[in-house]
């Protein structure tokens, strides 16, 4: 039995010299022809034709408009209600396949709580994969509406936006967000560092899935001290806000969305993607399974019992 995993893991490890490519089709349901914009609905007619100004708009795209009842159905927080005003505005235009997620904040000074690089954690968490997204507000907001818009825009345009992938891509950024406001004044830390850490941290757990790999809660670890390595983070965050990081890729990993993200990437672009970010990372994520595969041997010749944390997310 020993021997029969060993290699099955070893062909598994080999394997990862050479690239796969998904079908073009994908499990993806957001329409590949969306250009779009959903305005805030607390803005006056002279505020929208600022914020379509801030967004960029060049000809006639349909918009749509984002209250209250948007924000209780797609952003999980328990204050909002029918009658929330909503003044973040967003213009959504998905890419050509493989284009990868831009987002640009027009307003900087106005989004007072999100960050461009946490939006577009959340998307790919809720499963948008190639497109340009667009945020301003007129006044100074947290952000939320702008991302409840992204994922109206979707469902009118003819997707479907999956609940659970919704409210957990707001976790993603009520947990990042925490991190950053703690580290706030710490040297060398910054927003981008930590959000290209969970970002790889995802590829990599997607990559895991693709090859069959179980993703439990050593390898997820295993995932997060790597990223957070590569981003020079592994020294700079504590142990506690690693733990957030690992508690958060678990619950991920709990609503199979690394099952789907490995269904909606194109697996070479993962490997160009993280090559791109640091010279020669690609034979770091071969060590990185490498590494789990000795984990793995070790249990074989060891009594010592573990125990996987539960979420408190």
């Amino acid at each position: 039995m020993k021997k029969f995993i060993i290699t099955g893991l070893a062909l598994l490890i080999v394997g990862l010299a050479s690239t796969k490519v998904w079908a073009e089709e994908t499990d993806s349901s957001v329409p590949s022809n969306i250009n779009a914009i959903a305005l805030g609905n607390a803005l006056t007619q002279e505020q929208k034709q600022q914020t379509l100004s801030s967004l960029g708009q060049v000809k006639e795209v349909p918009i749509y408009t984002t209250d209250g009842n948007d924000l209780m159905k797609y952003i999980s927080k328990t204050d909002f209600n029918a009658n929330w005003q909503v003044f973040s505005s967003v213009h959504l235009e998905t890419k050509a396949k493989n284009s990868g997620i831009e987002v640009e904040i027009a307003t900087p000074s106005n989004i007072t709580s999100i960050t461009a690089d946490q939006y577009k954690n959340a998307a790919q968490t809720a499963g948008i994969t190639d497109a340009k997204i667009t945020v301003a507000s007129v006044i100074p907001i947290d952000g939320s509406g702008a991302l409840a818009g992204v994922y109206k825009i979707v469902e009118e345009a003819g997707g479907t936006v999956d609940s659970t992938r919704t409210q957990a891509a707001q976790q993603e950024m009520q947990v990042l967000n925490e991190i950053t406001n703690e580290n706030q004044n710490v040297e060398g830390y910054s927003d981008e560092k930590l959000n290209a850490a969970q970002e790889e941290a995802k590829e990599l757990l997607a990559k895991a899935a693709s090859e069959g790999q179980k993703i439990n809660q050593a390898v997820v670890t295993e995932a997060v001290n790597t990223a957070l390595e590569n981003q020079g983070l592994n020294n700079i965050l504590t142990k506690d806000q690693i733990n957030q990081l690992i508690e958060l890729l678990t619950m991920l990993n709990n609503k199979n969305i690394f099952d789907k993200l490995s269904q909606e990437m194109n697996l070479s672009d993962i490997k160009n993607q993280l090559e791109a970010k640091s010279q020669g990372l690609w034979a770091k994520i071969q060590q990185f399974f490498s590494n789990i595969w000795q984990s793995i041997q070790s249990l074989f010749g060891s009594s010592t019992e573990t125990s996987e944390s539960t979420s408190s997310n």
